[in-house]
């Protein structure tokens, strides 16, 4: 059968898809300078964190080049099955144990290569824990809205051929970093192998906290509405007294009648939002007083939180988001 160079050619340059979070390269460089800042706080020195690659490739191509041996951290995305992985080189794990034991960053040690221990593993997982805090903090800057999800080391192996985070035609994002590590510039490179399908589950948490904080959106019409919403009136009403008449009494009333007023009703006024109307509800009690020659009412208590809350919530959301308004008192007797 004859060879199909088309075909050929297909199957020699494997198509990986697009990353879900946009600007890979900038989740890169904010990764890479919030993990400077916390790492020194974790190895008590100065150090520095240079993005060498970040891109999206097949997981392949990336485990095929892992050497042995080298501390692999079998990262589990928090109410997923999706996994990750960062690999660690030898040379940095070296100095990561050295560091932490007490070592000389002014000091460089030559690396020495060998299996593994269990406390290497321990030492480690402080480590991985920063790598992935601050991965998660660069995504966030970079996108502009909390994750809402978290990242963890479940399992350490020394050899790729044990572990499996995804199939090996899918494709990743690999992030190769390279550190320099206290003054004598020790150095060590490591490399995050996050499958797209962790990306895409970050990418929902990002959309569903664009929805639940709307004010970080850049929907000006959206903008423009609540604006327009905060300079609406709402009728506030100070009651002074309230009293029961008959409707004899209400038809016999004449101008200059005089309706007598209790002396404690100047320090129980209440005030009243959208009175008449379906939402009326009770704001605050309050005082009346004179100031600078005019009739006023000073509140005596703090608004209704249930009042004040909702107010705030329409104002930060969209009206099909809005939540239900406060129960409504029932109307006020005659005055």
């Amino acid at each position: 059968m004859p060879a199909n160079p088309v075909l050929e050619h297909k199957l020699s340059h494997q198509r990986v898809g697009r990353s879900p979070l946009p600007d890979i390269e900038l989740i890169g460089e904010n990764f890479g300078r919030i993990l400077e800042d916390n790492l020194r706080k974790l190895l008590k020195t100065n150090v520095g964190a240079l993005i060498l690659d970040c891109e999206v490739t097949k997981l392949a191509s990336v485990v095929d080049q892992i050497p042995v041996p080298a501390m692999l951290g079998v990262v589990e995305l928090a109410g997923s099955d999706h996994r990750a992985l960062i690999n660690v080189t030898s040379d940095l794990v070296f100095h990561i144990v050295d560091m932490r034991m007490g070592g000389d960053s002014a000091q460089a040690v030559m690396p020495t290569t060998r299996s593994f221990t269990g406390i290497d593993t321990a030492l480690c997982m402080g480590f991985f824990e920063v790598v992935l805090g601050s991965l998660l903090a660069g995504i966030e800057e970079s996108v502009g809205a909390p994750v809402g999800k978290s990242l963890r080391v479940v399992q350490c192996k020394q050899d790729i051929s044990t572990v499996r985070i995804a199939s090996k035609s899918a494709d990743v994002m690999q992030m190769l970093v390279s550190l320099d590590i206290g003054a004598a510039a020790r150095s060590g490179d490591f490399e995050l192998i996050l499958p797209l399908s962790v990306l895409d589950v970050f990418r929902a948490a990002t959309k569903q906290s664009d929805l639940a904080f709307p004010e970080n959106t850049q929907d000006h019409w959206l903008q423009r509405m609540r604006d327009s919403v905060g300079e609406a009136g709402l009728p506030v009403s100070a009651i002074l007294q309230t009293r029961r008449m008959s409707l004899a009494d209400v038809k016999m009333l004449q101008v200059g009648q005089v309706l007598p007023i209790p002396a404690d009703a100047v320090g129980a006024v209440e005030l009243i939002v959208a009175q008449g109307t379906p939402h009326q509800a009770t704001l605050a009690p309050a005082r009346l007083g004179v100031f600078q020659g005019n009739k006023v009412v000073k509140l005596t208590e703090a608004a209704a939180p249930d009042i004040t809350s909702y107010l705030a919530t329409c104002l930060a959301l969209p009206e099909a988001q809005a939540p239900a308004a406060p129960k409504r008192l029932a109307p006020p007797k005659a005055e």
